[in-house]
Parts: structure tokens; sequence; C-alpha cells
């Protein structure tokens, strides 16, 4: 699914930033918005699932 890969990409660039005090700062909020984008993804897979099935 394409929107896991952006996820996933995105948590890999946090967890680079993450060992930069300055950038891990402005990058705190993004972190909340990753924690919400794999609620979706689980969401979304959870409906895709229900699909196949019903």
């Amino acid at each position: 699914m394409e929107l896991e890969k952006i996820t996933a990409e995105l948590q890999q660039e946090l967890d680079k930033a993450k060992g930069n005090m300055f950038i891990a700062k402005v990058v705190a909020p993004l972190r909340l918005v990753l924690v919400w984008m794999n609620g979706v993804n689980q969401k979304l897979m959870e409906l895709e699932q229900g699909g196949k099935h019903g």
C-alpha cells in the first residue's frame, strides 16, 4: 500500500532527525502526524480486509 510506504519513509526520516537537538524540536509535531498516519493505515487495512471477506 502506498500510504504504508510513505509512512515508513517518514518514520525513517524522523528517526534520523531525533539525534539532532535543534531539528528534534521542530520535528516533534510531525511525530503526532506519524502516529495519526499509522492509525489511518491500520483502519484502511481493516476496511480492506472486511471488504474482501464480505
